[in-house]
Order: structure tokens, then sequence, then C-alpha cells
């Protein structure tokens, strides 16, 4: 690790057994608890950097850590101005940073994002980290304005069009003899979509959409999977032809934290929910850790998925 880079290999003293894969999702679970991710310890001094999703969990703990390690300016993405200058209270009283730009942004409607990506680039012209971390779950199918399913509109499709939205402010940094960073948080529970649920037409992005038959957590699965998708293909379109990429393009899992996420939920699920994560849970704070340690990996990262401080297949 340099000062301000952190190398990424696919195992390391202490981290995740050869054999956790195998065992079931509790003790994976509960392991995570017991060995969070380490607490990155890079500057971001001369950088501007992006966290969508910053006004609350783990979104709001990255940014916060952005500003305590040296980052020259600091770019919310929130749904409201309200809440984003909320956060900003927060991140100036903790850390004494104070050079934070509110925008808003609701990804359940595409022009609102591509309003978004069109007054970033009027404020700043430079880009070195975009963390694409706003996202949600829901108990029930529910179906945004455009006619996809919610999550597959915010977590996958309005993601997928911000991240292509913003190459060209990225590149424009890269041309600056700068390596900037792409980073989407996503989820291992990517690896548990099954292809059965895919229906006649095998069609990932049809099976994520599909109301009939609706199981939430394999929506969730679906939607985690397609977003892998998304990052893979928009770090082939970034892999430049030196064998260096222009772009840094990677995914991250934090592990199950207690956030905000399951807000959409009842007062019960909730309830039950916490007790649980409890005893098999991260704190937000040590779930931000792998998001910002995420933005700082080197080439080796470029289309990879960092989780539990390894890169995994």
């Amino acid at each position: 690790m340099s000062e301000n880079t952190i190398t990424a290999a696919e195992t390391r003293p202490g981290g995740p057994p050869a054999d956790l894969n195998t065992k079931s999702q509790n003790t994976k679970l509960r392991w995570g608890t017991k060995n969070p991710p380490a607490d990155p310890q890079v500057s971001f001094a001369g950088k501007t950097v992006l966290v969508t999703g910053a006004n609350t969990g783990l979104g709001f703990q990255a940014a916060q850590k952005y500003a305590a390690l040296g980052a020259e300016r600091l770019i919310l993405g929130v749904r409201s101005q309200a809440k984003g200058e909320a956060a900003r209270e927060a991140i100036v009283n903790a850390t004494g940073f104070s050079k934070i730009d509110i925008l808003t942004v609701d990804l359940t409607s595409f022009d609102s994002v591509q309003a978004f990506v069109e007054k970033l680039e009027k404020s700043t012209d430079k880009l070195d980290v975009a963390l694409l971390n706003a996202g949600l779950g829901n108990p029930t199918y529910q179906k945004a304005a455009s006619g996809w399913e919610m999550a597959v509109q915010v977590n996958v499709l309005s993601t997928a069009l911000m991240a292509v939205l913003l190459l060209p402010l990225l590149r424009s940094t890269a041309a600056q003899g700068r390596t900037p960073h792409l980073t989407f948080v996503n989820s291992n529970g990517h690896d548990l979509a099954k292809r059965e649920w895919l229906g006649p037409d095998g069609s990932l992005l049809q099976a994520s959409n599909r109301e009939k038959g609706w199981v939430s957590e394999q929506s969730y699965s679906m939607v985690k999977l397609a977003g892998m998708a998304v990052m893979q293909r928009i770090a082939k379109v970034t892999a430049g032809s030196t064998g260096s990429p222009e772009i840094i393009v990677n995914a991250v899992c934090p592990g199950l934290c207690k956030t905000e996420l399951g807000r959409n939920f009842n007062v019960v699920q909730r309830t039950i929910g916490n007790i649980v994560l409890s005893f098999i849970a991260r704190t937000a704070e040590q779930g931000s850790r792998t998001l910002v340690s995420g933005t700082a990996l080197g080439p080796e990262s470029h289309g990879r998925f960092w989780h539990n401080d390894v890169l995994y297949p």
C-alpha cells in the first residue's frame, strides 16, 4: 500500500478461509461480523469525490471518511436538499471539512439522472472518484413510473445510466494524467442467483422485472447480478489499449450491515430484522471501509469484486 493506493490480492493474512463459501450463510455472516474490513489509511488529497446515497448509512459513513482522508472536494448525491444539508452539517461537525457540494437526484427517474450529471459537469471539470452507492430493497413488488420494477430501476438501470453519463468527465480526468475510479456498491448476494429463476427466455433483466411469482430474496440476488453485469461491461469499454485501464472500474460488497436499506419493510419485519442484525451484521462505519478502500485500489481490481479486503473471482 502506498500513500494513496491499496494493492489488492485474492488472499490476505487473516482473510476469509478458503472454505468459507462452503459454509452456511449465517456462518459466513458471523465470520464477517467478527472480522470487519480494515479501515483504509490512504490519502485522497487533491481528489474530487462523488458519493451517491450520501445522506445516510454506508454512503454517509463513506463520505465522512473521504472528508477525514483529505479529499479536496466532496460532492453528495442525495434525493433532497434538506437531507444533503443535514449530512453536510454532520460531516463538517465531525471532521472540520467544509468543501462539500450537494446535488439532488432521484434514481426512480431517468430524466433526473440526466439532469444530475449535467449539473455535475457544470460544477466541476474533474472527477477522481465516483462511488455509486444509492440503492434500495423492497419487501413487495413496486413499479417505478417508467414501468420497471423499482429495484431494477434504481439499482440497475438508473445506476447504469449514471455510470455511462459520467464516463466523459472521468475520461477528461484521466486525460489530465490521473486515474479515476468508478466503483459500484454491490453484494455477494449476486452469487446466489440461480439460472432456473430466469424463465424460458433466459433474460436476467426481464426475470428481475417480472411481477408474477416475484420473491424479494430472488429479486435481490438477480438485481445484484444484473448490477455486476453492468460493472463488467463498463470495465470492458474502459480497459484501455495499453494494458492499463483509463478508468479503474470495480464493484464492492460491504457485507451485511446495520443500515436503513430495509426502511420500506413494515414495523414487525424491521424489528425482527434489527434483532437478527445485532448478531450477524457489521456497523455502517465498518461496511463503509470497503467502499472507500475499493476506490483506492490499483488496476489489478479493474472489473473485479472487492469483499472482505480480497478480490473474489
